[in-house]
């Protein structure tokens, strides 16, 4: 009985490797539909609850400061500056006009919450960098100086 199992499986065994080891016709591989170019990936879940978890510190968010510019200005845009070594999370937020303000986030759970109640837009400053409004107003302020 279990010589026979045996001789199966190696039969079966020697057909599918015949199978793999034939030729195939040579044909180009289908081209891929690149995805649309998402504004920004948020951060992961289970990485905020690990460091949740481990108490990693982080800055203290001005959730105050954050709302309050939002409230007061047109058509402001967040643009997410990435976590490095050395800076924490931060996000930009710029109004219509051009002002802008930054603050330190722990991580972006806040604007995910702005995302849903006010439906801001959330960018990636690395994608998709600074728009010129902002870089407008900031040389506008220089010259008042």
């Amino acid at each position: 009985m279990l010589a026979a199992l045996v001789m199966v499986l190696l039969v079966i065994g020697a057909m599918l490797s015949r199978r793999r080891d034939a030729p195939r016709p040579a044909t180009a591989p289908a081209p891929r539909a690149r995805p649309a170019p998402r504004r920004y990936d948020w951060e992961r879940r289970s990485t905020q609850l690990y460091r949740t978890w481990k108490q990693v510190p982080g800055p203290a968010e001005d959730r105050e400061g954050i709302l309050a510019f939002v409230t007061s200005r047109q058509g402001v845009e967040a643009y997410v500056e990435p976590r490095t070594v050395i800076h924490p999370l931060s996000v930009v937020l710029i109004a219509e006009d051009g002002e802008w303000r930054r603050f330190e986030l722990r991580d972006d759970a806040y604007l995910r919450e702005l995302v849903k109640e006010r439906g801001l837009r959330v960018l990636d400053a690395n994608r998709f960098g600074y728009p010129e409004r902002m870089k407008r107003h900031r040389a506008g302020e220089g010259d008042e100086a």
